[in-house]
Order: structure tokens, then sequence, then C-alpha cells
């Protein structure tokens, strides 16, 4: 923003000398020409059209002598410009100001999402193209990218058959011919292209018959004379916009860039700026957007240049805010506290089948202190699998219960709920606390039964799926929501429950350790407890990965774990063949396995299975009725049979590794130790390392990083679906951790001085702006 304010305090300084000092004729005509050129200056930058007018007819008065009515006109037309939020203001205009956005393309990039100003200036690029190597025409390679020099020979539009046409050009360069083929924007083509251009191309070379051709190619017009290899040719490439070829696209954030560059502030601190010697802003979107011939390509291709960290760093400050105001405001809210005596936290100890572990204990006393304040708790608590989550949470519930309220469970599947409330009914009875279940599969009846209790109190603790965000459940005396496997649920859905009743206290709980740069931008708004300790007696799975052609190894394990009187899972990704993937299918997998162990009982579960069949195949492997339950990843968490020693895994390359590690821990769970097979045919050097890490490591935090290394966040959180991962424009949070860090420890130091940042209206403004809806910041508009 330096460039605008360097504009204002031109015009401003002599501006309001002038208004003083009417009489000093003299000293008025010396500063007239600055004045009015700063004007025009700022006219030509920023100034929206009608007072851009009004500033020129005024600079040009002033060339010819200073009155005080000119001054006092000048004063008037440039009071928006001279107000601090006049960059906001522009910032916020619509697309359309843009010189060169008609409305046609407004629409255009509306579809994409880009509706104002600033929207088109964050409208990053997602890949750049090193153009400085031009390649003879008869070089190019078929299905390679490529950029060449030449002159059009021949140019026409050819009709098709259908009643259809295209614009075809003929390109030579002396070394050969190529055609370049456009059947969209004809006339734009037909009116450029005529024959004797010459031309600069860039595109990805096809065959037609015997002949190469390009559609659609990037062309630039070149001058008599220019050297092509003389042209700055480090081109960005953007995502596509429906209706907007790639040069239009660049051309219009190129007018962007001209229009309002200047006008982006930058947030961060100017310690933090120097700390990590960040560009300046507006230099750093014309760099991103522009690169300059300089640049390193690898080092653009990684995003990693000085003027991509410096938005980086931008884009992760504001989230920090957003995250932390979030935190902030929710600890301001008032809630009723859920406080467990001593005596009756004594009596639910004694009902638990066995001893809290050492990690279980500190993580309770976080729990309980966070319930015993009127202010709502908002926790997460992180666990490695088998550390033992789900009696924390019937802990809190007990503390629910004490304080007369009720306690939802929130599940993101059937299955998963259904194991829940089996595990949670089975524990809090001896606690004295009554489950329920509430899914999408719950009849009628039973759902009005359930309404019943819960207003009569005769329910403690409902079990559900989405359906408890349902408007027509009713959750009275709601004091306490568990949230599992909360990376499945975004910070709106959570709070669609919370708001169920009056700012009830949130336990979100994660069975999949998150690395700590993800929690602190996925899960920012929360306080976290961790989970690293398991119970004694609970050894290590011994993991392998075997080829698919070793089926008579993995029959003897079978056969062996068998005649040990002990159980198997075995998993498969898909429940039904695939048509468009070789995948082994469960369906197929469990009629295979039945006739090759005759007289062994087997089952099927999968997340199609009606809920009364599926509950009866998991409650006869639970009491060892079937010995092999065949399934899919629906048994990744809550299963517990102790007398499952085995687990096979089919086309284990397809798994994500946390997922595997979730997986192998549904074996060994009782006092004999646990195996998996994992079946995998890993073609590339990145699927072998991936699961290699699970042969050598049990540590589920260790095996998460890597995970998250090797996928990225977008896959590693599985967030196909919404509401997951904040939308980063360009932060990644492995490489960029260092500025997540700064970032945060930024905004801390920042709000401390000023929790609100009533002294800062522009900087909320921004967070509203950029991260308001999705972090649900209400108070932040």
């Amino acid at each position: 923003m330096s460039r605008w304010r360097d504009a204002v305090g031109a015009i401003r300084g002599p501006l309001e000398f002038a208004r003083r000092s009417p009489g000093a004729a003299e000293r008025v005509r010396d500063l007239a020409e600055t004045l009015g050129g700063a004007c025009l200056r700022a006219a030509e930058l920023w100034v929206p059209p009608e007072v851009a007018k009004r500033l020129r007819d005024a600079a040009a008065k002033l060339e010819a002598g200073s009155t005080q009515e000119i001054l006092d006109e000048v004063a008037k037309s440039l009071a928006p410009l001279l107000a601090p939020s006049f960059p906001d203001r522009w910032l916020s205009q619509s697309v359309a100001r843009v010189p060169g956005v008609g409305p046609k393309t407004a629409q255009a990039l509306a579809r994409k999402e880009i509706a104002t100003v600033e929207d088109l200036l964050f409208f990053l690029p997602r890949a750049y193209e090193d153009r400085r190597e031009i390649a003879p025409i008869e070089k190019l390679e078929v299905g390679r990218p490529a950029v060449f020099a030449g002159t059009v020979t021949r140019s026409a539009v050819v009709p098709l058959r259908n009643g259809r046409r295209f614009f075809q050009a003929i390109v030579t360069d002396g070394t050969g011919a190529v055609q370049l083929k456009w059947f969209r924007g004809i006339q734009t083509f037909q009116d450029r292209l005529a024959p004797g251009t010459h031309v600069l191309v860039a595109g990805e070379v096809r065959r037609y018959r015997f002949a190469k051709e390009l559609h659609h190619p990037d062309v630039e017009i070149l001058a008599e004379g220019t050297e092509p290899g003389a042209l700055p040719r480090i081109v960005s490439s953007y995502s596509a916009v429906e209706g907007l070829p790639p040069r239009t696209l660049r051309r219009l954030v190129e007018s962007a860039l001209r229009t309002a560059a200047d006008l982006v502030d930058g947030w961060l601190p100017e310690a933090t700026v120097a700390e990590l010697a960040l560009a300046e802003i507006g230099e750093a979107l014309r760099e991103v957007h522009l690169p300059s011939v300089g640049l390193d390509p690898a080092s653009l291709r990684e995003r990693n240049t000085p003027y991509h960290l410096r938005l980086v760093a931008e884009e992760l400050f504001l989230l920090q805010l957003g995250l932390e105001l979030r935190r902030r405001e929710l600890r301001q809210r008032v809630t009723g506290p859920l406080v467990l005596t001593d005596s009756d936290e004594a009596r639910a100890r004694a009902a638990l089948p066995f001893a809290l572990t050492g990690d279980q204990e500190r993580a309770w006393r976080e729990i309980r202190a966070d319930l015993a304040r009127p202010a709502p708790m908002n926790r997460l608590l992180v666990g490695d699998v088998g550390t033992g989550k789900t009696v924390l949470a019937l802990l809190a519930a007990a503390a629910a219960r004490a304080a007369g309220r009720t306690t939802a469970l929130l599940a993101p599947t059937e299955i998963l709920a259904e194991q829940h409330f089996e595990t949670l009914h089975r524990l809090a009875t001896p606690l004295g606390l009554r489950a329920a279940l509430l899914t999408g599969a719950t009849p009628p009846r039973e759902r009005g039964e359930l309404a019943r209790w819960l207003e009569r109190g005769e329910v403690h603790v409902v079990v559900g799926t989405h359906a408890l965000f349902s408007e027509s459940v009713d959750l009275p005396r709601l004091g306490l929501v568990v949230i599992d496997e909360q990376h499945r649920f975004g910070v709106t859905q959570r709070r669609a429950l919370a708001r169920k009743g009056d700012n009830p206290h949130i336990l979100a709980m994660s069975a999949t350790p998150i690395p700590r740069s993800l929690a602190l931008t996925v899960f920012g708004d929360l306080d976290h407890s961790t989970l690293r300790e398991r119970p004694p007696g609970r050894a290590p799975v011994a993991t392998s990965i075997v080829p698919p052609t070793a089926g008579r190894a993995v029959m003897t394990e079978i056969g062996e774990t068998l005649g040990r009187g002990e159980q198997i899972f075995v998993v498969y990704p898909l429940v039904e063949e695939s048509e468009k993937a070789d995948l082994k299918d469960a369906t197929r997998g469990f009629e295979r396995l039945r006739k090759a162990l005759p007289g062994v009982t087997a089952a099927l579960v999968h997340g199609r299975l009606e809920r009364a069949a599926r509950t009866r195949a998991m409650a006869d492997f639970a009491a060892g009725r079937v010995r092999v339950l065949v399934s899919t990843t629906v048994i990744e968490v809550g299963v517990d049979v102790p007398n499952a020693t085995l687990l096979i895994v089919q086309h284990a390359d397809r798994f994500g590794l946390a997922q595997l590690h979730q997986l192998r821990g549904r074996v060994g769970r009782g006092g004999r130790p646990g195996r998996a097979l994992l079946i995998a045919d890993p073609t590339t050097p990145e699927s072998v390392e991936r699961l290699t890490i699970l042969e050598r490591s049990d540590s589920g935090f260790e095996i998460a990083e890597a995970d998250l290394r090797i996928r990225g966040a977008g896959e590693w959180l599985g967030t196909r679906q919404a509401g997951h991962l904040p939308e980063l424009r360009l932060a990644d949070l492995l490489r960029h951790g260092e500025y997540l860090s700064a970032a945060r420890d930024a905004a801390v130091q920042l709000l401390a001085k000023d929790p609100q940042l009533t002294g800062n209206p522009a900087l909320r403004a921004a967070i509203a702006r950029r991260w308001g809806a999705r972090l649900d910041l209400a108070s932040a508009s």
C-alpha cells in the first residue's frame, strides 16, 4: 500500500497548506504543480471514474492558478480517496470495476467465486510455464508442451459436415510447419492471425493423421524484428475459468494489478516482516502474477520465492488471527459448569473395568477443569489407537449427568455410531448412565419414544450421526457435545450441533494423530489434549507387506490363527466389484473365503448393509460366534474384539497410512499379540516408502506426519467433503511450517495488546472477508 500512501501524502500535505494559507499566492502556485500532478496520478490509479473526471478538471484549473474555490473543489473530490477506509472500499468493489471486465466477463468470473477486485488480485497462479526455450518446429514432440515462434503462412475458417466450423492457421519457421486450431472465439483469431503475422506459440502438441497440431494454443503477436528469446517468458498459469481464454484471464489479472495492487495492505507486523525478510505486499502480488525473468523457475514451481512467501505469511497470519478471535469469543460465552465432585468421580472410576493411564489422568484433569468453568469447553482430544479416549468422554458425560444435563455424541457413520452405542451402553450402565441411539435409520416410533425420554431426562447420553443436526431433533438440557473423528466434521458442523443447547461444552476427539501444523490450522480454535500412552499389555502389532502372489502363505497364516481359536478381520477397499478399478471387492472376497474355509463361520459387513443385519454380524463376531469378519473400512475405528489377532488388508496401497494404522488397531487388543498382513503391489517408490513406514513404526503420530508429508493435507484428511481444511490459497502446511509458527506468534502477541482488534477495524474487516464465513466468525464482521 506504500504507493497509495505516497500519493495521498503528496496530495494531502500541499492541499492542507494551500487551504490554510490562501494569501500566500506565490507559495500556493509553487505547490499547484505538485498537487495537480498527484491528483492526476491518483485519478489514473484508483479513483472511480466520476471522481477522476472532477480531479482532472480541478488539476487543469490548478495549473492555471490556484483559488480558494478550486482548492475547496479539489478537497471535496479527494475526500473519498483521503479516507483511511478507501483501500478496503475499493478492493471490495465489483470485479466489473477492473478495466477490461465487462458484464459477461464478470459473470464468468463470478462462477469461479471471483466477485470483487480483491478476489481477482488473489486468484493466484497454480503453476508457471517457462517459455524461454524456443524450440524449432521440426523438434516438436507429440504429447508434450512446447514453445516455438514462426510466421503465419495461411489462415482460414474451415467448415465441418455437421454445420460447425473452426479456425485454422499454418505456422512455419523454416524447419517445419504446424497447424493451430480454434473451435471457439473464431472471429478473434481470424482478425489477429492474418498471413504474414509473426507469432510466439505455446501449448500441447497433438497429432492429427500425419500432421502435428495444437488446439487453442496461447499465441502472442510479435512485432517485426522482435527476437522471441529476448521476451520475458515466464508465464503464469491459472485454474480455468469457463468462457475466458488463458490469455484473456492473464490480461485481466494484470489490469487488476495496475489498478489496485498498491491498495492491498500488508497486515503482518513490521517486526515479523523484517525477521522473515519478506517482500513488500504490492510487489509480492506483482511478482507472483507477473514473475520477473530473473526468478528461479524451480522456486516458482515450488511457490518458494520471497514474493510467494510474503503472501503465505499474510494468509497464515489472517487465519491464525481468525482462529484466535474465535477461541476468545467462545471463552467469553457463558454456560452452566459441569462439576463432578470428588465422591462422584470416585464412584465413576470404581465402576470402570480398568485404571486410567498416566496420559488419561493428565487429559482428564484438563477436561474436568474446563467443564467446571462457566465458559464452554472447546477441547480436542487426540489419541493414538487404543489409548482410551472413549473412557474420558464417559467421565465427562458423568459430570454432565451430575449437573442434570444431557450429553450428545456425534459419529460420522451409522456403523461407528452403533459401535459407540454398544461400548457406551456396556461401560455407562455401571456408572448409572442410560444411553440411546439416533441415526437416519431410526424408525419414527423409536424417535418419538427417544424424544419423550430426553424430555423427561431419562436418557443421559444420546449417540447419533448427522441425524442429530436435524431441526426435528430436540436435545433438551444439552450440556456436553462429544464429536468423534473430529477431522470428518468442519467448524460450521460442530457449531450447528452446539446451537441446539445453551452454549454446551464441546469435546472433539480424533483417533488419527494430527500433526501440529495441521492442528494449528484446522483446529486452532480448540485447546488440545494428547494421549500417547497405551494401556498395559498392549503389544505393537507385527506388520508385514506381502505381494498379491503370496496367497498360499496368507491362507497358512489364516489356518494357524483359526487353529489357535483366534479371530480374523479381512478388509477390502470396495463393497462390490468396480468396473473402473481392478480391485478385489468385499462381496466377492467373502464368497471366496467361505469356499476356502468350509466349516468356518464368516460374516460380511459394509456400509450398505441394513442396520439389523450389520448389528447382528458385529454382535456375532464380538461374541465369537463368527470367526472371520469380511468388511470394508467401516471397522476402521471403534470395534473392540479382544480375541481378534489377525488383520488382512487387500489392496493396502490404496489406503492412507493413517487409515491403515487405524485398521491394524483393531487386532491385538487382548492378551495375545496382533499381526497385520498388508497385501499390496506398490508400483512407485512413493507407495513403497509409505507402506514400509508401517512395518517399522507403531507410532500413530510418526505415521501421520509421514502420511501428511507424502500425500498432502487435503488427501490426508479425506477432504473430498466440505468443511474440513480451510481453503488456503497458497500456503502449504508442511513446507511453510516456519511461517505458520511465526504467524501464530504474531497473532497472539497482537491480540494480547488489542484482544478484539478494536483499534484496527480494517484488520478485523480483512479477517472477516477472508475467513469469517469459514470460521463462523459472527463477531468479526
